[in-house]
């Protein structure tokens, strides 16, 4: 697996060390000054065809309905899924460098540049979004309620 400082580099992304656990959107627009819409969640979802990478803004929530249209039956992935998928835990998974079929809603595509997961609970990753996208050979769909 690309080490994901190495990643970050080559999209000119930068990991932010936050020095205590940052897990939820309000921990980081907090600790970053950003406003919720620029926080970036990606979460793990199994899907009935296979697991996918899922990224929305920090204001939505993941439409599981909408989801359901494209992949089948959804679910968020547990804990230890999550880790095995990804090699990271819940809360620092990045938005790059994670080997799963990754969605993007496009409202995440709105900002200049967007914080998510570090690589781990106390780093964050600041990143242009259209990177994000690119790297990860995204998909942009509508994901969000």
């Amino acid at each position: 697996m690309v080490k994901l400082e190495e990643i970050a580099r080559e999209l000119g992304a930068e990991i932010l060390e936050i020095g205590k656990p940052v897990k939820t959107v309000e921990q980081a627009t907090r600790e970053t000054g950003v406003a919720r819409k620029q926080v970036i969640k990606s979460l793990v979802i199994i899907s009935e065809r296979e697991p996918l990478l899922v990224i929305v803004d920090g204001e939505s929530m993941v439409s599981m309905r909408k989801l359901r249209e494209f992949f089948g039956s959804c679910r968020f992935a547990r804990p230890d899924e999550v880790r095995k998928l990804t090699g990271y835990e819940v809360g620092g998974v990045p938005p790059v460098g994670v080997p799963l079929r990754t969605i993007i809603d496009p409202r995440v595509l709105e900002n200049e540049y967007v914080i998510g997961g570090g690589g781990a609970v106390d780093k964050l990753l600041r990143v242009k979004p259209q990177k994000i996208a690119e790297y990860q050979k995204a998909e942009i769909r509508d994901v969000r309620d």
